[in-house]
């Protein structure tokens, strides 16, 4: 549970670093290609969209499994059987309902549709074991993107060692072929991608750390009233945070406020209602801006950015103006190291209080130093977060809260 410890504070820009400069990116003709792109250095890789099927989120401790959902993948739940029955699956009358990726984190994607709360990620149940297993308890049938419909297994994701076991075959069972994935080597991207189709690992990503926004076709179900393909921008929620100011008669060029304590990672908030089909063209919005804010190790950097024209189909080229911003003053943004364990004895639940932006690490740890739980959160600054300690038994544990070497560690007692 997120809890907003202070007022939204308008940020007042002075003159920016370089004046408004307009970019471009080309997705290329219907939208084939997927544009990776840094604020700082611009394009950074154009990469054909549909050469995979499946995409494996590749922090260790996540469950995170994302379909390509805007190359025509979906994904169902066998709704008669489970994992055990991978023999016997019959798709007969098959009238289910297709899954699609969240538009909040690219780490709760289609196959995470139906998790519930921990030990239940969707496609599998954590097990605690030497290497933390989450165990695949669902049976799948994925249509591709060459329009094949398999039967498919996720086995099993070692948290500890970051790998991933899974399974696919023909609808009748032929064809199978099990995949054993380490998603160590590309530790350094947010995925690490297979094509069904071409029995092929998909190195297609650049590090994360690289680039900033994803120009790609999506399924929306935010702006329509069911999952409709589209294209847009979505943030890349590791380091990047954003924030659409629309306000009705606004001068694009010169509005310069924005709430600090609005940003948020939601990987969707530029996403694709800027612009407006109107029969023939595109129609791009002249009344909405984007802030967008990037956070390293030790400082973060501001841009502003909105869009001027978008050709469609025939290019796939987005046009818009970009500009690099220094702030007089924002109070409030400097990172408060606020770490705060309540209540300490505790029985059931405790909070784990913090500020920090971006992807956190929350780990619950014993005297023996072995990890008991562990998740990953996407704070946006001051966070609550609550965590069930009732399968503890008495004694001294430790919540480490962090990513990296920016990691700390409390001590609480559980009674």
């Amino acid at each position: 549970m997120k809890r907003t410890l202070l007022l939204s504070i308008i940020a007042l820009l002075a003159v920016g670093l370089m004046a408004q400069v307009q970019k471009e990116v080309i997705t290329g003709e219907g939208y084939a290609n997927d544009v990776y792109y840094s604020l700082e250095n611009g394009t950074v890789t154009t990469v054909q969209r549909d050469n995979w099927d499946i995409g494996f989120y590749t922090f260790y401790y996540s469950a995170g499994l994302n379909a390509n959902n805007g190359s025509g993948v979906e994904l169902y739940t066998y709704s008669e059987g489970d994992i055990n029955d991978w023999a016997t699956l019959d798709t007969t009358g098959m009238d289910w309902t297709p899954m699609y990726n969240s538009l909040e984190s690219f780490e709760e994607g289609a196959f995470n549709a139906h998790a519930l709360e921990h030990p239940d990620y969707g496609w599998g149940i954590f097990n605690m074991g030497g290497q933390f297993p989450i165990d695949g308890d669902s049976l799948f049938v994925i249509k591709t993107v060459s329009g094949a419909y398999k039967k498919l297994a996720i086995i099993q994701k070692l948290a500890a060692a970051n790998t991933w076991s899974f399974k696919y075959a023909n609808l009748d069972g032929t064809d199978e072929d099990s995949v054993f994935l380490d998603a160590t080597q590309y530790a350094d991207k947010n995925f690490v991608f297979y094509s069904i189709d071409s029995a092929k690992i998909q190195d297609r990503e650049p590090a994360k750390a690289d680039w900033d926004l994803l120009f790609t076709k999506y399924k929306d179900y935010i702006n329509w009233p069911t999952y409709f393909p589209v294209t847009g921008v979505l943030i890349n929620d590791d380091h990047v945070l954003a924030q659409e100011v629309r306000e009705s008669g606004m001068d694009q060029a010169t509005h310069n406020t924005f709430a600090d304590s609005s940003f948020t990672d939601t990987i969707s908030v530029i996403g694709s209602d800027w612009k407006h089909y109107n029969g023939a063209s595109y129609d791009v919005i002249d009344t909405v801006v984007y802030y967008l804010k990037t956070y390293g190790e030790t400082d973060s950097t501001y841009y502003k950015l909105y869009f001027t024209d978008f050709s469609g189909t025939s290019e796939g080229k987005y046009t818009f103006m970009q500009e690099k911003l220094t702030l007089t003053s924002i109070p409030g943004t400097e990172e408060d190291q606020l770490l705060q364990v309540y209540p300490n004895p505790a029985t059931d639940r405790i909070h784990v209080v913090f500020d920090q932006n971006g992807p956190t690490d929350i780990s619950l740890i014993d005297m023996t130093g072995r990890v008991i739980k562990s998740t990953r959160y996407r704070g946006a600054g001051f966070t609550d977060y609550s965590l069930d300690i009732s399968s503890l038994n008495p004694g001294i544990y430790f919540v480490q809260v962090g990513t990296g070497m920016n990691s700390k560690v409390l001590r609480f007692i559980k009674e």
